[in-house]
């Protein structure tokens, strides 16, 4: 009687189990293509605006960066990298990344020549359904002032108010010594993906004005410039991150400096 019992509840909570999933995979497919279709709006803009810009080439990644698509995730995880450079640009590297199949990420960095006075931009943006974490972080930890740097914080400050009207996002303490604050770590929902994409465009614009504009520093501002960002990646290995915390996940940890380092800010090659 009593593993009868058990049969018809184990039945029971197999049905569950499976009533559950036909349930979210309507769900999970809808958060998915809509992941994929915000992901396809943000890559494309910023695509055309460095294109137009500047003469953009591909620089090679190592094989084994490539695509981090680690077993022990059975596929639920996937990241696909790709970087290219430009005059003034040495690095401008996207991630394209799904998690469980139905997050979406949006992940670019750009990494500029330490011959000029110029800030690291460093954007990501997840899609989850109907939720959003949005981060632009402008790094700069030389802080060597310029009237052109100024200018580009200027007008991208022009979304403070609206910024600080949502949601924000803890933030490690030893950040500030390094991000500015026209920072931006905020969660909203899809009713302001059109915000959202007003204020990425004014700071990847702001910022793309200020590279253009930018000039050639004396060779004891590039070593500042250097060692500034050296410091800061040397404390984000140390201090750890989501992000390079995920790539030790996936890496471990000798591969996970190597691709922080080598992939993600072109400090080695």
């Amino acid at each position: 009687m009593f593993i009868t019992i058990l049969k018809y509840a184990f039945l029971a909570l197999l049905g569950i189990v499976v009533l559950a999933v036909l349930v979210a995979v309507p769900f999970l497919i809808k958060a998915r293509k809509e992941g994929d279709r915000l992901f396809a709006r943000y890559a494309s803009y910023t695509d055309t605006e460095l294109v137009q810009r500047f003469d953009m080439r591909d620089f090679p990644v190592k094989p084994e960066y490539k695509k981090l698509h680690p077993a022990k995730f059975l596929k639920m995880m996937k990241y696909v990298v790709s970087s290219r450079q430009a005059d003034r640009l040495a690095r401008v590297n996207s991630l394209d990344v799904t998690m469980l199949y139905f997050m979406k990420m949006y992940t670019m960095m750009i990494r500029p020549d330490y011959g000029y006075n110029l800030p690291v931009l460093s954007v990501d943006f997840i899609f989850i359904g109907g939720m959003r974490v949005y981060v632009i972080e402008i790094i700069d930890p030389a802080k060597i002032d310029d009237p052109n740097k100024e200018r580009c914080y200027s007008e991208v400050k022009k979304w403070a108010d609206r910024v600080a009207q949502f949601k924000q996002s803890k933030v490690s303490e030893w950040f500030y010594d390094f991000i500015t604050d026209s920072s931006i770590h905020i969660s909203t929902n899809r009713t302001d993906d059109e915000v959202l994409f007003e204020i990425y465009k004014t700071y990847l614009n702001s910022y793309l004005n200020m590279v253009e504009r930018a000039e050639k520093v004396t060779p004891e501002q590039s070593r500042q410039l250097e060692e500034g960002l050296e410091l800061f990646v040397t404390t984000l290995l140390d201090k750890g991150g989501p992000a390079v915390n995920v790539f030790k996940t996936f890496l471990g940890p000798e591969k996970q400096r190597d691709y922080i380092r080598t992939v993600m800010f072109g400090l080695e090659k």
